[in-house]
């Protein structure tokens, strides 16, 4: 179980939720947001997939607490962290390297634990404010696909 380990210090799902229809309203993400491409599911069965919500993995620390895309809101606010505890401080939480999926029971994403081979790479310097700033990004390689 060694290669399942999550970094130190860090949570495998912190339960933090984030509200789409409410980040919508506030103008924070929009369905035609250009940020939107990176979590579309290409190909034929993606279409019809995504034509159903189903996307590519969205990760807790791609979002800040406030529900704004992590690297929009640190260049907004002239932020240009250089440690990880930098990146959680403008994130607004605690260390988690969970993913967003949709909770029926409360309408909105909220973070999971991830698994073993079942997510896909959306971290990148657009979505992800580690890799953003040059620093890895905290997703575990083995939960990659």
């Amino acid at each position: 179980m060694a290669d399942l380990e999550v970094p130190a210090g860090y949570m495998n799902g912190c339960a933090h939720e984030f509200d789409v229809k409410e980040a919508e309203k506030s103008g924070k993400m929009s369905k035609d947001d250009p940020l939107q491409e990176h979590y579309k599911k290409g190909g034929f069965f993606g279409a019809i997939t995504g034509a159903f919500g189903d996307k590519k993995t969205m990760y807790c620390h791609h979002m800040t607490t406030d529900g704004e895309p992590a690297v929009r809101s640190a260049k907004k606010q002239g932020i240009d962290p250089k440690t990880p505890e930098e990146v959680w401080q403008v994130l607004g939480r605690k260390p988690c390297c969970g993913r967003f999926a949709y909770d029926t029971s409360i309408g909105k994403l909220k973070c999971g634990s991830v698994v073993k081979k079942d997510h896909d790479d959306t971290c990148n310097k657009d979505t992800c404010l580690f890799i953003a700033h040059g620093m890895e990004c905290p997703v575990p390689k083995w939960a990659l696909k």
